[in-house]
């Protein structure tokens, strides 16, 4: 691990936000609208995939070719339904980001998401204002589990990622984060944090 990190990077779902839950039975709802179908372990396998991109993987594998666009419209609007009073937050890792923010280590968010979604839930628990920086799937070429979204973390955070430790809960995004030269945390493994690995 690194000793006094410059830098903390958090990812969004399933990391500081208790977003799973709602995203699976809004994925597998549009599944079932569309003909399609989704398990719990695909939606596991697939987190920090790109919702349109998840879609794409499923209808290939199910040999159906339904409307992408539509298909991540109606998502998004079953999860904004679904968590219209905003997801918990998981108290363990926002403490992890709170404590690191009182002593002036500089924190930031790389999220798979999109970032009206990201800002939103963080904002609407008045924790938003803690990061300096939040990057989300628009912002960079390639999502998780490619690097780029924790290198431009710690580019806005003006540190070297080899000096940063990133907090997430998906397998792809703690390839991301190891590809940027980040030491990694999965928050699965902390105490009162909610791990999908114990329901499979």
């Amino acid at each position: 691990g690194v000793v006094n990190p410059a830098a903390l990077v958090f990812d969004c779902d399933g990391t500081l936000v208790d977003t799973m839950g709602p995203f699976y039975v809004a994925d597998l709802q549009t599944c079932e609208e569309f003909g399609m179908t989704m398990t719990l372990t695909q939606f596991y396998d697939l987190a920090g995939v790109p919702i349109r991109e998840i879609f794409a993987i499923l209808a290939k594998e199910q040999n159906v070719q339904p409307d992408l666009d539509a298909m991540a419209a109606r998502c998004k609007e079953l999860a904004d339904a679904l968590m219209k009073d905003g997801p918990n937050l998981i108290e363990p890792v926002i403490e992890i980001a709170r404590h690191a923010h009182s002593k002036g280590v500089p924190i930031a968010v790389a999220s798979s998401g999109v970032k009206p979604t990201v800002t939103g839930h963080l904002r609407g628990h008045g924790v938003l204002d803690m990061f300096q920086a939040v990057v989300t799937c628009e912002d960079v070429k390639q999502g998780k589990p490619a690097p780029d979204l924790y290198l431009l973390a710690a580019e806005k955070l003006g540190v070297d990622p080899t000096r940063c430790v990133a907090y997430e809960d998906a397998e792809l995004g703690m390839e991301s984060a190891r590809r940027a030269g980040m030491t990694v945390v999965d928050v699965r493994d902390i105490e009162g944090v909610p791990d999908p690995r114990k329901d499979r």
